[in-house]
């Protein structure tokens, strides 16, 4: 028992000296200049852009003593060594990862076998005994979402057939240089067991600083990837997501892939949406958006998740995911690379007709997952007469409460804390938030593990009281902007409204966030923090 506590604290110790070391070896290169590129992110200050390595020293410290009464030797950035990090025992790549099973037989440019994928999904089939057998190596995948893929929800939506997940988009530069931030989406020991196969998702637009932030989690990770799907103003303004595709024609993501594919451990992947018109014509740039996927292939990208929409479609203009587009690039891939379709995944029978209609290798699910997370199972589909034979909403927020608990709001992959849990009450609990207003009032007003607690008890009490029947259950959240754009959109077995229905919202006063959010503030018509990127991010 002690030996095994020993080498965890040994690696934890190791995985902190890593990362110092890698943001060393940042820093030396960034003394040259100190203008940071991304302007998203916080300038450099006076100290030039060093990173606050104080509390991670001082975890390095508490660790090594932990590890070895013997050895008191601290360790520094200058003896440290970014190419040679020591893995944690729950967390460490497994015999089964490529990034020991298929480094040799990588290609000159870095990229991973073609079967890579299949490899690590049969790998991890054991987890998933309910998964059907022509599915055991399709990739059922949650997207990487800010404020909404945390630890605790990952870890909820892999007991329901989930068998790859994305981490939230993390920013390059502020995990290399921000401290605060690094510590809310990454632990120094790295994650969990239970929460593999795992993609850390990073954006960025300078190779380097991409590279530092990748150095720092490959040991920890299945794969790492690209966001250039964000649709948002401030990826615009930061040069990453979905307008990094459009910098420099191209040439700069391309570049960034070409950089990284040799130098890192783990497969590089890419979420990329379709070129918008560029104004001569009304359609979206398909050929361009083509020509660059093959530059992306070419220059060492291991798999690609092709989201079907362009970035001008979100919102009421989201409309229907292209899937013949994707399509398009599977056949195109499909001897070289793994491809995953993104968009329009409500249930089963739409990721079985995606699978179906383009080839994929897999499926990327975002919003309706966000708010049921075993739609991976046979629920709410046509063989079931679109009745919910799953877990009821009332169960989801209790299970992810509990998982909170075992991974608290300020540790690592836990995102933004209590306002990503309170989010994830409001997606889960849609459908009654918007017949109970004293039950809104209470999740928006969540600012412990407590009042969420009691938010949720409050939705149990009713459902007792009005003998709420889990069967009839339908998706809310997710279909708020659906029926605009969707012709003949229709709900196949429509949930009862309770008698008191509440037409008009109360007006939510405005009161005082916690105060190391760390995000945006609280606002009447921002409750649950979803106009910082979680209503209309990556997805």
């Amino acid at each position: 028992m002690g030996s095994s506590k020993n080498s965890v604290s040994f690696a934890a110790a190791a995985g902190a000296a890593t990362l110092i070391a890698a943001v060393w070896m940042y820093n030396q290169r960034s003394k040259k200049s100190c203008k940071s590129q991304d302007e998203s992110a916080t300038s450099c200050n006076s100290l030039g852009c060093v990173i606050e390595t104080k509390a991670v020293q001082e975890h390095t410290e508490v660790d090594v003593k932990e590890s070895s009464s013997k050895d008191d030797t601290k360790v520094s950035p200058a003896a440290a060594d970014v190419n040679s990090t020591t893995p944690t025992s729950d967390s460490a790549p497994t015999e089964e990862s490529p990034s020991t099973t298929q480094s040799s037989q990588r290609r000159e440019n870095g990229a991973f076998p073609r079967d890579w994928l299949r490899q690590l999904l049969l790998s991890h089939a054991h987890n998933h005994p309910n998964l059907p057998q022509n599915l055991q190596d399709k990739a059922l995948v949650v997207a990487p979402m800010v404020d909404a893929s945390d630890l605790p929800y990952r870890l909820l939506t892999r007991r329901y057939n989930t068998n790859l997940c994305f981490t939230p988009m993390i920013h390059a530069r502020m995990f290399i240089e921000k401290e605060g931030y690094r510590r809310k989406f990454w632990r120094f020991h790295g994650m969990p067991k239970e929460d593999r196969p795992l993609i850390a998702q990073f954006c960025g637009h300078d190779k380097e600083v991409l590279y530092q932030a990748m150095k720092v989690v490959e040991d920890h990770v299945d794969g790492v990837d690209i966001n250039c799907g964000c649709p948002q103003n401030i990826a615009k303004k930061g040069q990453y997501g979905a307008y990094l595709m459009e910098k420099d024609g191209g040439d700069c993501v391309v570049e960034i892939v070409r950089y990284l594919a040799p130098r890192l451990k783990v497969p590089v992947s890419v979420k990329l949406r379709i070129l918008p018109s560029d104004g001569e014509s009304a359609e979206p740039r398909f050929e361009d958006s083509m020509d660059l996927y093959r530059r992306l292939v070419d220059a060492g990208a291991s798999m690609l998740t092709i989201h079907g929409r362009t970035r001008e479609q979100r919102q009421r203009k989201t409309g229907a995911a292209d899937w013949e587009f994707t399509k398009r690039v599977v056949d195109e891939f499909k001897d070289r690379i793994p491809v995953l379709s993104n968009g329009s995944i409500s249930n089963m029978d739409d990721v079985e007709r995606c699978l179906e209609e383009t080839g994929a290798d897999g499926v990327m699910v975002s919003e309706a997952i966000l708010e049921y997370p075993p739609l991976f199972m046979q629920t709410n589909v046509e063989a079931t007469n679109y009745k919910r034979t799953g877990p009821g909403r009332l169960q989801m927020a209790e299970d992810y409460l509990e998982l909170c608990k075992e991974y608290p709001p300020d540790a690592g992959g836990q995102g933004s804390g209590l306002k990503c849990i309170r989010a994830h009450l409001h997606r889960f609990l849609h459908a009654d938030l918007q017949t109970h207003t004293i039950v809104r009032d209470a999740v928006v007003r969540s600012f412990s593990m407590e009042a969420a607690d009691n938010a949720v008890k409050m939705v149990r009490d009713i459902h007792k009281e009005i003998n709420h029947d889990p069967t009839r259950e339908q998706l809310s959240w997710y279909v708020r902007h659906r029926m605009d754009w969707e012709e003949g959109f229709e709900n196949k077995n429509p949930e009862p409204v309770p008698e008191k229905v509440f037409v008009e919202e109360k007006k939510v006063e405005e009161v005082e966030d916690e105060a190391d959010d760390g995000g945006c503030g609280f606002s009447p018509c921002d409750p649950f923090g979803e106009s910082c990127g979680v209503e209309d991010g990556d997805y």
